[in-house]
């Protein structure tokens, strides 16, 4: 499993969107970023309604003021509602913040097809959509679906399905609700987790750095961690796994069915990064690709020193890998792709400039 960087530039920070219904451990698959990709050094920002309402736990608090409470470990936690959202958002992609992955909660400021919506609007080329994860009590399911039928149309719009509290139920329970799940969204990669563990690499990349202490004798998070034991029961080390299925070609992409693949991802697939080389007249720059669940986000920058070639990650759970490589494969320009003078429109609609 790789998890190589495919660009050596930071890029736009992924906006994800965590949503699920009162109990489902989206508070819980909080807290366990903040300490996972946290400790390692990876710099979360984490929007909510009220820091009241989330119990963000083992976390060392080093300073509050205005709305935003700046931890221990460089992540950064703030109260939003949805007015805010986009100042919200703007304020902490700024370079000063330094700031890898943004991640929303959901409940109580809009239904995920809203915010989601919100999220793409905002126009500024520094973020991007990242997903929208949603969180499903497996042990409560049929319960929550009797009070909340909305749960369906949820699932249904969702980029990456938890199927968290297995451990709660019977090996037939979950099958049974990884079938149900899989009827609602049939392409979105499902999860099983426990205690909503799962690899931050799946969601967004994680940096490694150096976590500089908040002030002179405090603990940074992985310190904390270390000393109370979070995070070191074996369970807890189930993440669930994923897939990265790497491409690379030194021959020129076809900008059509290139971008065809990045609007319609195979199924299982949850984002897709990469550098691409076009060979088209006047579009012979260097394009670093982003998408997530049809949502898409490319910039284009010189090639500078480096020789053009193309190279392509896509991550997910119960990926064909076979299909992903033919996919991509066939999405290599053929000589007779040169009449095809529209075909670039497919990919510069979502430039961000």
């Amino acid at each position: 499993m790789s998890t190589a960087r495919t660009s050596d530039r930071r890029g736009p920070v992924p906006v994800v969107v965590v949503a699920g219904y009162l109990g489902s451990g989206k508070t819980t698959l909080l807290n366990h970023l903040l300490r996972s990709a946290g400790a390692a050094g990876t710099r979360l920002g984490v929007l909510v309604n009220d820091f009241g309402k989330v119990n963000i736990d083992a976390l060392l608090v080093s300073a509050q003021a205005d709305g935003t409470v700046s931890l221990g470990n460089g992540c950064m936690c703030c109260t939003v509602d949805a007015d805010g959202l986009a100042d919200a958002l703007t304020s902490l992609v700024r370079p000063s913040v330094g700031l890898d992955a943004i991640v929303i909660e959901a409940s109580g400021i809009a239904e995920p097809k809203s915010l989601i919506r919100m999220v793409t609007s905002v126009a500024d080329a520094r973020l991007r959509y990242g997903g929208l994860v949603y969180v499903v009590d497996a042990a409560h399911l049929e319960q929550v679906r009797r009070s909340h039928p909305e749960l369906d149309a949820h699932v249904a719009i969702a980029d990456l399905v938890l199927v968290n509290k297995v451990d709660l139920i019977p090996d037939e329970s979950r099958r049974a609700v990884e079938a149900l799940v899989a009827q609602l969204n049939a392409t979105a990669p499902r999860v099983v987790t426990r205690n909503a563990a799962i690899d931050p690499e799946l969601l967004f990349d994680v940096a490694q750095r150096e976590v500089d202490q908040a002030r002179p004798g405090q603990m940074t998070l992985d310190e904390l961690l270390l000393e109370e034991g979070v995070g070191h029961d074996h369970h807890e080390h189930l993440h669930a796994a994923y897939e990265s299925v790497s491409f690379s070609s030194d021959r020129p992409m076809d900008p059509r069915r290139l971008a065809r693949f990045l609007e319609r991802p195979p199924d299982g697939c949850f984002r897709i990064k990469g550098i691409v080389h076009f060979d088209v007249p006047r579009h012979r720059q260097r394009f670093v690709v982003h998408g997530v669940g049809g949502f898409v986000r490319v910039l284009r920058e010189p090639w500078g020193d480096r020789r053009p070639a193309t190279e392509v990650v896509a991550i997910g759970r119960g990926l064909d890998v076979a299909a992903v490589h033919a996919e991509l494969e066939a999405a290599v320009a053929r000589p007779t792709d040169a009449a095809d003078e529209n075909g670039i429109l497919g990919v510069l609609r979502h430039l961000a400039e």
